[in-house]
């Protein structure tokens, strides 16, 4: 007994000092990759690189069903199963959880058990307190095994290093059956030598029918092996192909002996992943790869330089400066070979990403990388527009492992394109990307999430009708994207094609009920559906998608004038806004998941609504934009794991909070103009790609001092309530006198 206390101790202490804080004044201290990961936030605290293949994050609950595990991980949990290669970041569903590793000891098992009772698998628990997590790093105790278990990654390698107690019997468990709400045909394992192993699953789930290739190397020989399938252990088995194939491998090791794995993944091919290990791994260990991995962030997040504010403030700004750039997400081999519309393919002319959650990040998401990482914007910009020129396929609605599973509404892959280009950035062929981006404007793509769709009937009515699911909401988001079209058209000099999406932009008024003063399901035979209470979730329902009537009856961002003039004017439109933020609902039935993070009548833990705040400065009334960002700000974000209001959604939320601390929103995407709103910190700079920086100065900034007085550009008094972005990419300073008064 005295003996295992005294393991037990010397393993806790060697892990408490081997996670030594980082550097004091190092910017990945204030980085908490535990944010998100509990309530409804969605996101996985483990180890990867700004929009990388990889995603080593610990798996706790793969089974679908389990929402709150669409990461594979949530911070309620008391165990975990392993460490898998690729997870979601705050995604509302869930994919992934490719090739799982799990390092235990005693006897060999390969089933995972259950959290209930992990001891009848290979599940190990584990504390809070013996995990830690930044960019580019994870590591936790796995207490069932007095194993510490530490991962980082490269773009497309895993890195794995677990350190074990002294034991005759050290197993390391290879389980290409995970899957995160996914479903497997087959899995193969091929156990090579002494010290690798590769194979590859296959199987169908959100990102499609795919394959995920791996090569595996550990750094140290074998003592022992063997395989698994049929649910049976098959000692020295170096084989197996089976709809539950797996691996084993076994070794003796000293008190705190390390084992390192290496674990490369490829979407096209077993030589495919060999040379993605080849280029990223071969004489990398794990230090080397945690290294580089840190410093890759460290220069990233850097780039976005605050001062002042509390710690809180400090830790939820840069902790989204981290979530805004782990996806869209690399795609592609690195000989070229990537997979679209689920046929493997080969180009040289752009680098394939993947991952795109545009209803989503759209919004906010892609506006801030095309200020702060355009070389990126233009190789997710071509990875879209070659869906229709290389794979003669169409742009997606919701793009994962190449595959459009259709969720949500809109064709938002124009607004990427189209910001991207309305902002200068540089190395997109506009041509192809109109030929794209009208293509996608024909396609009728039936939503999987809401069953909506109806855009054959928008372009033939000028609406979608009451008939198709999500109609309103479908109508909105369809005018505004061929508002993006219309521009490209007009810039191209198609004067034909810049009128038709010209006219289709303005179908969002075809919705209006001046009746009822809402955008409103319109019938197949041109009448509006008859008004019903608005207080019953099932009434709503069917025609909102996720942001709801709240959100969407300010759902025309390139249309603000006209908006306004359906609602009475700025008056009547500010009046309106008072109304949403202040009436609190009484609903009645099921509620929509996604609808949180309510303010009177508006949900804006879901993205429909998250620029109606700013819409006060054009109602004449920006104050109360002032007021509303930092009523947000201070009660929709916290520095804690159930600090984000809902799902994360690859970047947004994150994204609405870094562009409403530094002072500004692009209320419109595809128009070079941000609104202004109310800086958090007393200075904050951006520092470009250009070279240039951009420097925001809130002089007198207070918890009480928190409405406008005056702004300068330069030096010079600035009296506009938008920034136009060439200011911003120009570099300079702009600041911001701050009051406790309102200026009306």
């Amino acid at each position: 007994m005295k003996k295992e206390l005294f393991i037990y101790i010397f393993v806790a202490l060697f892990f408490q000092t081997s996670n030594a804080q980082l550097p004091k004044g190092d910017v990945l201290s204030w980085v908490d990759p535990f944010i998100g990961t509990g309530g409804h936030g969605h996101t996985f605290p483990g180890a990867t690189t700004p929009f990388g293949m990889i995603q080593l994050s610990p798996d706790q609950n793969t089974k679908s069903g389990d929402w709150d595990w669409c990461s594979g991980y949530h911070y309620s949990s008391k165990t975990i199963m392993g460490f898998s290669h690729n997870h979601l970041s705050g995604t509302g569903w869930a994919d992934l959880g490719d090739i799982l590793v799990m390092p235990t000891t005693g006897k060999v098992k390969m089933v995972p058990g259950s959290e209930d009772n992990p001891e009848t698998g290979y599940r190990s628990k584990f504390t809070h307190e013996k995990e830690t997590a930044s960019p580019g790093y994870y590591s936790v105790m796995l207490d069932s095994y007095g194993i510490k278990a530490e991962l980082t990654a490269s773009p497309r390698v895993g890195f794995h290093k677990y350190t074990f107690p002294k034991s005759d019997e050290a197993n390391i468990i290879i389980d290409p059956t995970n899957k995160i709400f996914g479903n497997i045909y087959h899995t193969l394992v091929r156990i090579e030598g002494k010290n690798k192993i590769s194979g590859y699953c296959y199987s169908n789930g959100w990102g499609g029918k795919r394959f995920a290739y791996f090569v595996m190397e550990f750094s140290k020989p074998f003592k022992s092996y063997g395989t698994y399938s049929g649910g049976k252990i098959n000692d020295n088995e170096k084989f197996a192909l089976a709809k539950d194939a797996k691996a084993f491998v076994r070794f003796s090791t000293e008190q705190n002996e390390s084992i390192e794995v290496k674990v490369s993944l490829s979407p096209v091919s077993t030589e495919g992943a060999q040379e993605n290990f080849d280029a990223e791994a071969k004489n990398v260990d794990f230090a080397k790869a945690k290294e580089t991995a840190q410093n890759t962030w460290r220069d990233l997040i850097n780039r976005f330089q605050i001062t002042g504010g509390t710690d809180d403030q400090r830790k939820i700004f840069y902790t989204g400066v981290y979530h805004t750039f782990i996806a869209p997400n690399l795609y592609m081999d690195t000989n070229g070979d990537y997979v679209a519309a689920q046929e493997n393919m080969n180009t040289k002319w752009f680098t394939n990403y993947s991952t795109y959650s545009y209803w989503d990040g759209f919004r906010a998401t892609h506006p801030l990388l095309t200020i702060m990482d355009q070389k990126h914007t233009k190789e997710f910009a071509n990875s879209l527009i070659s869906r229709y020129t290389d794979r003669k396929d169409h742009m997606p609605i919701w793009e994962l492992c190449g595959y459009d599973n259709f969720c949500m509404l809109g064709y938002h892959s124009v607004s990427v394109i189209w910001d991207a280009i309305s902002k200068g950035v540089p190395g997109i062929d506009q041509e192809k990307a109109f030929d794209a981006m009208k293509d996608a404007s024909l396609t009728d793509k039936m939503s999987s999430s809401d069953g909506g769709g109806g855009l054959n009937d928008y372009i033939k009515l000028g609406y979608s009708p009451s008939e198709n699911g999500a109609s309103v909401s479908a109508t909105l988001e369809y005018a505004y994207d061929d508002w993006c079209i219309q521009q490209l058209a007009e810039k191209l000099g198609k004067k034909e094609d810049a009128e038709v999406y010209k006219k289709r932009s303005m179908n969002f008024l075809n919705t209006f009920n001046k009746e009822n003063n809402h955008f409103w399901p319109k019938q197949k035979n041109g009448q509006f559906l008859p008004d019903f209470p608005l207080n019953d979730w099932k009434k709503l329902q069917p025609h909102w998608v996720s942001g709801n009537i709240w959100a969407y009856d300010f759902f025309a961002p390139h249309q603000i004038d006209e908006m306004m003039n359906l609602y009475g004017g700025k008056k009547g439109f500010e009046e309106k806004l008072d109304k949403t933020f202040t009436e609190a609902l009484k609903m009645e039935g099921e509620q929509h998941v996604d609808i949180s993070g309510f303010i009177g009548s508006l949900g804006f833990g879901d993205e429909p609504g998250h620029h109606v705040p700013y819409l006060y400065n054009y109602a004449g009334a920006p104050y109360k934009t002032q007021k509303m960002i930092k009523f947000i700000r201070d009660n929709m974000y916290a520095a804690k794991p159930d600090g984000i209001v809902n799902n994360e959604d690859c970047g947004q939320m994150s994204a609405w909070y870094i562009f409403s601390s530094l002072g500004f929103y692009p209320v419109t995407p595809g128009k070079p103009v941000y609104a202004i709103g109310a800086p958090q910190f007393p200075k904050a700079s951006l520092k470009l790609e250009n070279g240039k920086t951009f420097t925001v100065i809130a002089d007198k900034i207070s918890d009480k001092n928190i409405y406008v007085q005056k702004m300068f550009l330069n030096g010079k008094e600035f009296k506009s309530w938008e920034i136009n972005h060439s200011d911003i990419m120009n570099g300079g300073e702009l600041k911001f006198v701050m009051g406790s008064k309102p200026v009306k």
